[in-house]
């Protein structure tokens, strides 16, 4: 923490590019999650897209294609969360941030804030199979406007 963050760019539905230069001046929580589709993962995006972030853009990676990502996006009825596909390079974003697994060629649950200068403010993990709680993402990100 308080180092820069790594350069990255994931893939949005419809091929369209969602990275450091899209995302630049806003601060992001990357909510890296193993898999679309899975109980656990669902449980997070679900309680994470009902935050009230202010300025701080959630965006979920996935080493799922970003077609998968749309379709679950759209399943769950969060079309305002904002997804990115980490699947080629395979992980290369989870890599640049410690979470990628690559016995299983996923990400691990991790979730990274970045503020606004691109400086990383917070990072916490979760084991395999425990959901985090959004309201640690809350206070990191209320943390950054008190700072």
């Amino acid at each position: 923490m308080g180092a820069v963050a790594p350069e990255f760019e994931l893939v949005a539905p419809f091929g369209l590019p969602l990275g450091s230069a899209q995302l630049g001046g806003a601060p992001v929580a990357l909510l890296f999650v193993p898999g679309a589709f899975t109980p656990v993962c669902t449980q997070e995006v679900l309680t994470h897209a009902a935050l009230d972030l202010g300025v701080a853009r959630l965006v979920v990676a996935s080493c799922d294609s970003a077609a998968v990502l749309d379709a679950w996006r759209a399943a769950l009825g969060v079309p305002e969360v904002e997804v990115g596909s980490d699947f080629w390079p395979h992980g290369e974003t989870a890599r640049a941030f410690d979470a990628f697994q690559p016995q299983r060629g996923t990400a691990r649950r991790r979730t990274v804030l970045i503020d606004g200068d691109g400086i990383v403010r917070w990072i916490a993990d979760s084991a395999g199979g425990v959901a985090r709680d959004p309201e640690q993402l809350a206070r990191a990100v209320a943390g950054l406007s008190a700072s």
